[in-house]
């Protein structure tokens, strides 16, 4: 999972992205989130990061935030192929994160990224990179700019 951490950072650092990143009390319920987010005084919008599995046995990662529902019929229309959520084990052993954090983006190429486009209404955004104990908060401008340089396809809803 350090792998994937070290990434995040390395993807932030080499596209020019301003971000800041917190390590703070395992966070591993919305609940949890809201005392750091308090604690820290962070600002932004927090995220949910969906990971799924396809019928057609691809993986896909709908980037959306949170308090909003996953609308399965719209993914199968736009991808082709009916998706459910992952398990706990493809979320550790596909993309390395920590059940409950996952990352919105440094995993494998052939991971679809479905982007939900209510995360342009916000000025910041706050992510778990793969582990409970850390937060990154960026300006969510710098990441839509970081989405269009991945070499995963990215797909905007």
């Amino acid at each position: 999972m350090e792998s994937l951490y070290q990434n995040i950072i390395k993807l932030l650092n080499e596209h020019n992205i301003r971000f800041r990143e917190y390590d703070h009390d395992p966070i591993l319920s919305y609940n949890d989130a809201e005392k750091e987010k308090a604690r820290f005084g962070w600002v932004g919008v927090e995220s949910k990061n969906v990971f799924l599995k396809g019928n057609d046995k691809k993986y896909y990662l709908y980037v959306t935030i949170q308090g909003k529902r996953v609308d399965f019929s719209l993914l199968k229309s736009i991808l082709g192929t009916k998706v459910s959520i992952a398990s706990e084990e493809d979320v550790r052993n596909v993309i390395s994160c920590t059940p409950g954090c996952v990352a919105p983006f440094g995993f494998s190429e052939d991971i679809t990224i479905i982007i939900d486009p209510s995360i342009y209404e916000f000025s910041d955004y706050l992510f778990s990179p793969g582990v409970t104990t850390k937060t990154i908060q960026t300006n969510i401008q710098d990441l839509k700019n970081l989405f269009t340089h991945l070499p995963n396809k990215v797909i905007l809803l």
